[in-house]
């Protein structure tokens, strides 16, 4: 059975003096501090326990070992714009800090589904929990927006208490949203590794027709009844046909 891994990063802000709110050209003699990852959360699919760790003196080094090590771990990835930020960026600190490269996944990045997917007022992982009625995404509490961020940075520790709570309620949220999502995804990696349903490894599938393929060639079409996916068989009815008089 496959390693689902499902994960959420919350960085720290760059630093640097600017003249004004809008289309700032930043350089080197400008920057003050330069960001990094802060905490992270993750879960594996089908686990109970959230892992969760921080990083409160601005070196990620160890933070992002251990994300690596979860990388190596995991056949499939899953977060949150993760395509373009999160996943980029342990990668990015992770050649920071000299490490040799992760073993291959497969990623699948919740925003994107969302996009391809259906339309509503915008995909935020909040908006998006709020339209379908899922967990919600972690609100503030004490420390409203940038707040918690500033707070977190200045080392109070009802901030990284809030944190806490706001980055692994996030993970909740992500794996509902996933969930809900994956019986809509065509490219979802497959997971399976015989006839069981290649979204949510379970064999309680049933043939429900058949399907051509762009080319002609008709397979047989499967439903699955636990997680509401469609999926078809690895073999067309023609090339079946072929093997069973050959053999």
């Amino acid at each position: 059975m496959a390693n689902i891994l499902i994960f959420d990063i919350e960085t720290a802000p760059h630093l640097a003096y600017v003249w004004s709110a809008w289309k700032n050209n930043i350089y080197k003699d400008q920057w003050q501090s330069k960001g990094y990852i802060m905490s992270f959360a993750a879960k594996w699919l089908g686990s109970d326990e959230i892992i969760y760790e921080e990083n409160r003196h601005n070196d990620d080094k160890q933070l992002v070992s251990r994300l690596f090590s979860l990388f190596d771990e995991a056949d499939v990835v899953v977060a949150h714009n993760g395509d373009k930020f999160d996943i980029p960026y342990v990668t990015g600190r992770g050649i920071v800090h000299g490490f040799k490269p992760y073993s291959p996944f497969h990623s699948i990045d919740t925003l994107k589904v969302a996009r391809k997917n259906m339309r509503v007022t915008n995909n935020t992982l909040e908006n998006l929990c709020v339209e379908l009625g899922l967990p919600l995404k972690g609100g503030h509490k004490n420390f409203d927006g940038f707040k918690l961020w500033k707070e977190c940075l200045r080392q109070n520790d009802a901030a990284w208490d809030e944190m806490r709570e706001y980055n692994v309620q996030d993970i909740v949220s992500l794996e509902a949203l996933y969930l809900r999502l994956r019986p809509y995804m065509r490219n979802h990696p497959n997971v399976s590794e015989s006839c069981e349903c290649p979204k949510c490894n379970s064999f309680d599938v049933q043939r429900r027709g058949y399907i051509k393929s762009k080319v002609g060639l008709t397979y047989q079409q499967y439903y699955c009844k636990s997680c509401g996916g469609w999926h078809r068989s690895k073999t067309s009815i023609k090339e079946l046909a072929t093997d069973n008089r050959n053999a």
